[in-house]
C-alpha cells in the first residue's frame, strides 16, 4: 500500500509540475527553463531513506540512497556512492569513505553472513574503493582502489593495501596487513603504525569540518538562493 501512495504521489507532483509550466508560459515567465543541477545528495526509496547524525559531512556531489545510516563525525567524499537498496549499510562514528568509492548492500550472501553491509567507527576508506555486502571492523584502513567482496571481514585494526582485492568471504585478521589479488598476508603491524590509524581518522574528520563550513547543509540549496535574491532587491 506505501508504495502504491508513492507512486500516486508522484504522478501527482508530475502533474501539478506540467500545470505550472503551463501557467508560467502564458504569463512569458520562462525562469523555469533556467538550468539547475538536480543531483540529491540524500534520495529516498519509497519508505527507507538514509539517516545521518547532524555532523556527519556530505560532499555536495556524493549519494545517500536508501537505508544508509551514518554516525557522528563521518564523511562521504566528493563523488562518492552509498547504496542501501537492497539491505543496510551501517557506517559507524569518525568514518570516512573516500572520493569515488561505493559502497553497496547485496540482497544475499553466497558465503552465509548478513547481506548488509557494515563499516565500524573510525574506519577509513580509501579513494576508488568499491564495498559490497562486507563487513570492516572499527580501527581498520582499506587502501585506495581496493575491492572487497560479499561476506568478507576486515577485523579490528586491519589494514588493505591500495589495489588489492578482497573475495567473497575473504578475511583480513586482527592487527595484520594483507595486500595483493587475491590479497594475502604481508605482515603484523607494528604498535606504532596501529596508533597511527587512530590519528589518520581523527585527521580526516578534521578536514571534512573544514570542507562543511564551505558549503550550506544538503537540501539547504534554497537558502542561499533566498539570500543572493534579497541581497539583489529581488525578495
Amino acid at each position: 500500500m506505501k508504495r502504491v501512495l508513492v507512486g500516486v504521489g508522484k504522478a501527482l507532483r508530475d502533474t501539478g509540475q506540467a500545470v505550472e509550466r503551463m501557467g508560467m508560459r502564458a504569463q512569458d515567465n520562462w525562469i523555469f527553463q533556467e538550468k539547475i543541477c538536480r543531483h540529491r545528495a540524500l534520495m529516498n526509496l519509497f519508505d527507507q531513506r538514509p539517516k545521518l547524525r547532524p555532523s556527519v559531512f556530505v560532499a555536495p556531489n556524493a549519494s545517500l540512497i536508501g537505508n544508509v545510516s551514518v554516525m557522528d563525525e563521518s564523511s562521504i567524499w566528493y563523488g562518492a556512492v552509498v547504496r542501501g537498496d537492497q539491505s543496510p549499510v551501517d557506517i559507524g562514528g569518525k568514518s570516512s569513505i573516500g572520493d569515488r568509492s561505493v559502497v553497496l548492500s547485496a540482497s544475499v550472501n553466497p558465503t552465509g553472513f548478513a547481506a548488509k553491509t557494515s563499516i565500524g567507527d573510525w574506519v577509513t576508506v580509501g579513494q576508488g574503493c568499491v564495498l559490497r555486502g562486507c563487513t570492516v571492523d572499527n580501527f581498520a584502513v582499506v587502501g585506495d582502489g581496493c575491492v572487497i567482496g560479499e561476506g568478507a571481514l576486515v577485523e579490528t585494526h586491519g589494514v588493505l593495501e591500495a589495489g588489492s582485492v578482497l573475495p567473497a568471504g575473504g578475511l583480513v585478521p586482527r592487527g595484520e596487513v594483507h595486500g595483493g589479488n587475491p590479497a594475502a598476508f604481508v605482515r603484523k603491524l607494528e604498535k606504532d603504525e596501529i596508533a597511527a590509524i587512530e590519528k589518520k581518522a581523527e585527521d580526516v574528520s578534521m578536514s571534512a569540518k573544514k570542507h562543511a563550513d564551505e558549503f550550506l547543509a544538503y537540501s539547504n540549496t534554497y537558502q542561499l538562493r533566498e539570500q543572493l535574491g534579497t541581497a539583489a532587491g529581488k525578495i
